[in-house]
């Protein structure tokens, strides 16, 4: 519901809830000096680097770099929305919200309300029939569905008459209007009234994140068409924006990886075998919605579609999007069997598991995809499948390594391929290196292992950036580099316009690096070359933070002074947020 959360109301809630009170709830606190420290929950790790901080009101830990309020805890720690962490923590205060109300949003939620009812009664309903169906129970004990496994998911049973739920639910004072708009029954063409739409059919209750019941699926036991059946859409179900399975993965799918499956049977069947963290999409294909309440979750998934063409065909749909979302997926090629379901019953848990081990990255996955149109000899329409698709990925670097994989592959120069990818994306504006858009942020082929060495080349290039080097070489920023020395002699070379051959340069370098490389200039973009001396000096400023709050970070563990660890503390959060707001230059 919406509230009206203003500055001053979440200041007053973060004040009345005691950061240390709040993640104690959830994670077992040891005082450490002036602060309080466990095992970071948002990383693996042995030694405790998560510190809570009651002065400051913040958490942080010094090993995956996690750092927030208590509200910001609640997003990461419990997937909370931002509205749902400031509700905890106000019920928790005892704070009331003021809602912001709205004659039209307030009816909308009036119906809801009455519409989640009356689901919720009807897979009641639906259970209860199950326990007095005997045909229904062995044929989910011939799918390997035991009571557990019901109880779980609460499944049920529609019985094959026309109107036994409608009278169940008008007996109960629900009005058929109000029925009718959970899609629960349809309306009667030719005479007055209605009819129940599921009939026959096992029942499987939709459940949204906050446990409430927004649809349901239904499946034949034989033959008969349609096989699934769904709820239609309505003012509380939308299919694009739910998941199957997702109210029982929410909280197991943290640091853990999303199983994309394509249907209930399916959902129900992994989870009976131990992987929880799987989900289905709700008889469509995958949406950017659907993706993005992943997202919230995990960064982390694999997809485990039937295996029959139309599931490979919506695989590579899927393995798309999540590139075109910036993200990174594998696909599960699933052998000898139509889909998990049948899989896991053939084969078992310990054969899956070596499916999941040898799943295939998106280059590996097209690779697949493609091998019989390869293995025809056919190099150009191969290689065209391959562009149709790596148009979704966003990262250069990416595309780079798929083009180097795939001249590998055919056998045709990395050049050749990139001009004929530029060549055919150039009106769609997904062109790489010699074809720019109006603005690309400025880049060097990344030909050297450190930003260091990155640097070095700048400065051979340009006298211009040694000058300026010399004015920042003294500061904190490079005290601590292994190439501080090297930066001052090239400085000294380059100041007098000396020149630097590859001999003086081998003395200078004394073997920290390769100097065949370094003299290499073809591969830089000179337009830029000032802005990409400065992303280097800020992405070595990074550096230097890092390992600076670390040295605080060992420092403070060791510290028995209480006012000392505050200063510490001090110290590092602010060297976190000039770590976080110098990473956003460089992003």
């Amino acid at each position: 519901m919406p509230y009206r959360l203003d500055s001053d109301i979440i200041s007053r809630i973060l004040s009345e809830n005691n950061i240390v009170d709040v993640i104690e709830e959830f994670l077992p606190l040891k005082k450490s000096g002036a602060n309080y420290s466990t095992t970071c929950p948002f990383h693996k790790e042995k030694t405790p680097s998560f510190i809570v901080s009651p002065d400051k009101q913040m958490f942080h830990c010094f090993g995956c770099g996690e750092s927030g309020d208590s509200i910001s805890f609640l997003t990461k720690y419990k997937n909370y929305t931002f509205v749902e962490a400031v509700e905890y923590l106000a019920k928790k205060a005892g704070i009331m919200l003021e809602e912001v109300k709205k004659y039209a949003g307030q009816e909308n939620r009036q119906l809801s309300d009455k519409l989640y009812k009356i689901n919720r009664d009807a897979a009641l309903f639906y259970y209860n029939n199950l326990k007095h169906s005997s045909e229904v129970i062995k044929y989910l004990r011939s799918r390997k569905i035991d009571i557990n496994v019901i109880k779980k998911f609460g499944i049920g049973y529609a019985i094959d008459k026309w109107d036994n739920l409608l009278k169940y639910l008008t007996g109960k004072g629900y009005l058929e209007e109000d029925i009718l708009k959970t899609g629960l029954i349809i309306k009667k063409q030719k005479q007055n009234g209605y009819y129940d739409r599921f009939r026959n059919r096992v029942m499987f209750p939709i459940i949204d994140v906050k446990g409430r019941i927004i649809g349901f699926g239904g499946r034949v036991m034989d033959d008969s068409l349609p096989k699934y059946l769904n709820s239609p859409e309505s003012i509380i179900f939308n299919k694009g924006s739910n998941l199957y399975g997702l109210n029982l993965v929410r909280e197991s799918v943290k640091n853990k990886s999303f199983i994309l499956v394509e249907g209930y049977m399916d959902v129900i069947k992994m989870h009976t075998y131990g992987y929880d963290t799987t989900v289905a999409a709700l008889g469509t294909s995958l949406t950017d919605n659907q993706i993005k309440l992943m997202k919230r979750y995990s960064k982390s998934f694999y997809i485990a579609l039937d295996s029959d063409i139309a599931g490979q065909k919506a695989a590579l749909k899927a393995l798309n999007m999540f590139k075109k979302n910036n993200l990174d997926a594998k696909v599960v090629i699933i052998p000898n069997a139509k889909d998990p379901d049948e899989y896991l019953n053939k084969f078992g848990k310990i054969n899956f598991d070596k499916l999941i081990e040898n799943s295939l990255d998106y280059y590996d996955f097209l690779e697949f995809n493609y091998q019989e149109i390869y293995e025809n000899s056919n190099k150009v329409e191969y290689i065209n499948k391959f562009f149709d698709n790596i148009v979704n990925v966003t990262s250069e670097i990416e595309k780079e390594l798929i083009f180097e994989k795939l001249s590998r592959k055919v056998g045709v120069s990395k050049e050749s391929i990139i001009k004929e990818y530029n060549k055919k994306n150039t009106k769609q504006g997904t062109f790489v290196k010699s074809a720019r858009p109006a603005y690309v942020k400025p880049q060097v082929s990344k030909i050297t292992t450190s930003h260091e060495e990155e640097l070095i080349k700048l400065i051979l290039i340009n006298n211009d950036f040694a000058l300026f080097l010399k004015e920042i070489v003294n500061e904190d920023t490079f005290k601590d580099l292994d190439y501080y020395n090297i930066f001052k002699e090239i400085y000294e070379y380059r100041i007098n316009d000396m020149s630097i051959d590859k001999d003086s340069l081998n003395n200078i370098l004394k073997n920290k690096m390769d100097v065949e490389i370094l003299l290499q200039y073809d591969d830089v973009d000179y337009d830029n070359l000032e802005a990409l001396f400065k992303d280097c000096i800020k992405r070595l400023k990074i550096k230097y933070y890092e390992k600076k709050k670390s040295i605080l970070s060992e420092s403070l563990t060791q510290s028995e002074n209480s006012a000392n660890s505050k200063d510490i503390m001090n110290e590092i959060f602010s060297l976190a947020k000039k770590i976080k707001s110098t990473k956003e230059e460089v992003n």
